[in-house]
């Protein structure tokens, strides 16, 4: 394709075998090009995902000076640009604001995408009364120095707690999909986990810009998925989540397993109102987001926002659960000012779905002993092989080889009742999960 002009431009391909924005620009005659590393864009066309009409290898997708280049030389006048990542959000939304095209101004003309540790001082300051974890924000150069250095925290801010209980959480603030997340039960774990998170690097093989040490919050798991509209949140479902531990060395992960879906209408009013803090608080005023929160009985926790559609394939959750598709609602409103639609008649929507992350075989297997009516199982292709890239661009595939790869397939399991769905699901998953 020799040059497109109102092209949809994408940064970062997904990482779930969705690509929802491509289809929003294909059902509108939109050219679709999209911006990647050459290494993963060999990676994905070896997963046989679907190409896009063009595609453009950057070797640094976060550099924006590289996307325009790029973009010039290959004569493409975008129109909008959205990121396919968490990775390239911040990206995406600068260049967007640098070319003046959508969803520049509406997402805001000041709007910046706020990493975790400034999404919590900003929902700080807008509403000092939402629940929050105890945190301190470490420099990775800190965390990596030394155990004496590392176990001090090096804290930023007077207004931050000086001591933490245990169990603790280290996390990037700048990470995504559970990537560098590690539950720690004392200051000897803690030393470990915060050198282990200073060395390790950030999808497309980039360095964190920042680690928070956070209590760990016990509780139920929530995650909202939304649009922004006008600064107005609106939900489209609410999910419980089921996080389940995993092995990273000699400390313990996580990783997000099971997503049991409900209509966003249904969510508590506690839920929907901290979903409207968070768009407040951040100033995003347009645009598909989701929120995560833990509940137990002293109420609601913030723990982090997105500005994006959700990865592990839950755009097509949302789509069975509330009957909207959450891609289509945010291409809309960004590219045609197009407000959210309502909430279509029962028969396009279920009132509960739900989605298992297989990375256990004997999971795919228990999910095969259910009839095939109630459940759909959908199998990832073969991890791509080694062959055929360099040390440096293996290293830079690192985090997705390590986090993505291990995703052996979905099942999805839905009916009118939310508790069937649940005991489908929670088997499926296996003990470690309850079931």
């Amino acid at each position: 394709m020799a040059g497109a002009r109102d092209a949809f431009v994408q940064i970062g391909a997904t990482r779930d075998g969705l690509d929802p924005y491509l289809r929003c620009a294909r059902r509108r005659g939109m050219p679709a090009v999209l911006v990647e590393t050459p290494a993963y864009l060999r990676w994905r066309r070896r997963l046989n995902r679907l190409p896009f009409d063009l595609e453009l290898a950057v070797a640094d997708p976060d550099d924006t000076g590289q996307v325009g280049s790029a973009l010039r030389a290959a004569q493409v006048v975008p129109a909008l640009v959205l990121a396919g990542f968490d990775r390239y959000v911040p990206t995406a939304f600068r260049f967007a604001r640098a070319a003046h095209v959508a969803p520049w101004p509406y997402t805001g003309r000041r709007f910046t995408p706020l990493d975790k540790a400034r999404q919590r001082a900003a929902l700080r300051r807008h509403a000092p009364e939402a629940l929050q974890p105890g945190y301190v924000q470490v420099a990775p150069a800190a965390a990596g120095t030394d155990g004496k250095e590392a176990d001090g925290l090096g804290t930023y801010g007077s207004d931050l707690p000086a001591a933490l209980s245990f169990p603790q959480v280290v996390k990037p603030v700048d990470g995504a999909g559970g990537l560098g997340v590690t539950l720690v039960r004392n200051s000897a774990e803690r030393a470990l986990a915060l050198r282990d998170a200073a060395a390790a690097v950030n999808y497309g093989g980039a360095a964190f810009s920042g680690l928070l040490v956070e209590e760990h919050v016990p509780g139920t798991e929530y995650s909202v998925q939304g649009i922004a509209w006008n600064g107005r949140a609106r939900l489209l479902t609410f999910c419980e989540k089921v996080v389940l531990p995993e092995r990273n060395g000699t400390l313990q992960g996580f990783r997000e397993t099971c997503h049991l879906a409900a209509p966003g209408p249904a969510a508590p009013p506690g839920l929907t109102a901290l979903a409207q803090d968070c768009v407040s608080a951040t100033g995003y005023a347009e645009g598909p987001f989701h929120v995560d929160v833990i509940q137990n009985d002293r109420g609601l926790f913030f723990i982090e926002m997105g500005f994006r559609l959700s990865g592990f394939g839950l755009e097509a959750l949302v789509t069975r659960v509330s009957g909207l598709d959450w891609a289509e609602q945010a291409f809309a409103a960004h590219l045609e000012r197009k407000a959210p639609g309502g909430p279509p008649d029962s028969g396009r929507r279920r009132p509960a779905a739900g989605q298992l992350l297989v990375t256990d075989p004997r999971q795919l297997a228990r999910a095969e002993t259910l009839p095939a009516q109630q459940v759909q199982i959908q199998a990832s292709p073969p991890v791509p092989g080694p062959d055929g890239f360099t040390e440096r661009e293996l290293a830079g595939l690192a985090s997705d080889r390590r986090r993505h790869a291990a995703v052996l397939g979905r099942v999805t399991v839905e009916h009118d009742d939310p508790a069937w769905v649940r005991d489908r699901l929670l088997y499926c998953a296996g003990e470690e999960a309850g079931g």
